[in-house]
């Protein structure tokens, strides 16, 4: 009975070693899920690649489906697999050095081997599992590409097959090293199958991290430094208060340039791969241009000595400057979403390209913002008129050679000690000042007129 007993406890005891030896994690977008499995004992690494739960794509509607193992798609080992015809399956590994379609790698760093006995491609979906020999040191986050293409190669050949360009792609990280194990698959033989336990979603907090990065960039770009240089070209032209400076400065030097900095930092902290596209490369180009264009700002308005290159308005060629930088920036700005929508929203977001409404929203951003800055130089000549009729209004009262009369310049004391006054509240002339005359005794509190004149006695 002792016997007996010491049997099963040491069975048991192998049974649970054997299970902890076997980790991993599962992940799964609309497009694809990527099981991972790390077992220890053999030291191999299991990855299997499917269709999302519930969808069923026949071999006949099945393109390709792959992962690689890295950030980005530039030198990275690609392995990709599609079902033929005929029922089988077809591994391919590959690796390129750009965007661009990849190519054979004869020498791959990890070799992968079809497990054909958990494979199956029928009318009613694919499932393709492998297997590659694990890391020399295996991380608790493995990092990886995915993409899914909707368009067969075709052909069984691992090295002829041409590809064509995916649907949908992006990364993610997976722990092989998780202690839950992902969704198991059991297959039949007639490719039926049945699951247990729930998979483990990983790559949420990416997405959060995507959402934050386009959310910060967005604003900033698409509404914030619009605004912010249309408010200074339109109310220059309608009024000489200067309410639109603190406006300005507010919008383009503190709230769009913050949202820049924390979506660069945002992007440098959780999407490797350097400034390898478009869109990156005038993401650097915005955070830079958009540090000078607030230091200028902050020389233009706060500090400008005088100098002979000014202009008799007082402005220099700092002013000038200040302005087609900014205009260079919001332009930066337009093109930085545009390919961030363009190439990496799919490769990052897991749901494919955007829709074409996001591309139409942003055409309507960027006529709009266009035509409204152009519009405001119709407003030019009236703003140059008010400006030239406010500083003649300042020479002549800093020389006491009386005030000119002008709608936007009100009549006041010649005292040369103040400085112009804001412009008017209202078009009707200043009344002189009432006089109060004390009726009550002969000494006036205000105004005394004079005496009758005398007159003179006849002549006789």
């Amino acid at each position: 009975m002792n016997t007996l007993l010491i049997s099963l406890t040491t069975l048991l005891l192998l049974a649970v070693q054997a299970q902890a030896a076997i980790t991993g994690q599962q992940y799964c977008n609309r497009y694809m899920c990527v099981t991972g499995q790390h077992d220890s004992d053999k030291n191999l690494d299991t990855y299997t690649l499917q269709p999302p739960s519930g969808t069923n794509i026949p071999v006949s509607q099945f393109g390709w489906i792959a992962i690689g193992f890295g950030n980005t798609m530039i030198n990275t080992p690609m392995i990709i697999a599609w079902p033929n015809s005929d029922g089988s399956i077809t591994l391919s590994q590959r690796k390129t050095n750009n965007h661009v379609t990849p190519i054979v790698d004869s020498n791959p760093p990890r070799k992968a081997t079809l497990l054909s006995s958990s494979s199956f491609s029928n009318s009613s979906t694919t499932s393709i599992t492998f297997t590659v020999p694990s890391n020399s040191s295996t991380a608790n986050s493995t990092n990886l590409i995915w993409a899914y293409g909707n368009k067969n190669p075709g052909s069984s050949s691992s090295s002829t097959s041409s590809l064509a360009q995916h649907l949908a792609s992006g990364n993610t990280q997976i722990s092989l090293l998780a202690n839950s194990l992902p969704n198991t698959t059991t297959t039949s033989g007639n490719g039926t199958s049945s699951t247990s336990s729930s998979p483990i979603s990983a790559g949420g907090s990416s997405k959060k991290v995507l959402i934050a990065h386009v959310a910060c960039g967005g604003i900033a770009t698409m509404a914030i430094l619009p605004i912010g240089i249309l408010v200074p070209r339109i109310s220059r032209g309608l009024t000489m208060q200067r309410w639109w400076f603190p406006v300005h400065g507010a919008l383009n030097g503190l709230i769009a340039f913050g949202l820049i900095v924390a979506a660069f930092g945002i992007a440098r902290a959780n999407f490797s791969g350097g400034f390898n596209s478009t869109h990156r490369k005038l993401g650097l180009t915005l955070f830079i241009l958009s540090i000078i264009q607030t230091l200028l700002g902050i020389l233009t308005h706060w500090w400008q000595p005088k100098h002979r290159l000014q202009s008799k308005s007082g402005r220099g060629p700092v002013n000038l400057l200040h302005m087609i930088l900014g205009l260079v920036v919001v332009g930066i700005g337009f093109g930085t979403v545009w390919w961030g929508l363009n190439d990496e929203w799919a490769r990052y977001s897991g749901t494919g390209k955007p829709n074409v409404g996001w591309k139409v929203g942003w055409g309507l951003v960027v006529g709009i913002t266009a035509l409204a800055y152009l519009g405001g130089f119709y407003l030019l000549p009236r703003q140059l008129r008010m400006e030239k009729e406010r500083r003649q209004w300042a020479s002549n009262v800093s020389n006491g050679n009386g005030h000119p009369t002008s709608k936007f310049v009100p009549t006041t004391s010649n005292n040369s000690s103040l400085p112009p006054p804001p412009p008017p509240t209202h078009t009707r002339p200043l009344q002189p000042p009432q006089t109060v005359v004390n009726t009550n005794s002969n000494t006036s509190t205000g105004y005394v007129p004079p005496p009758p004149p005398r007159r003179l006695p006849p002549r006789v």
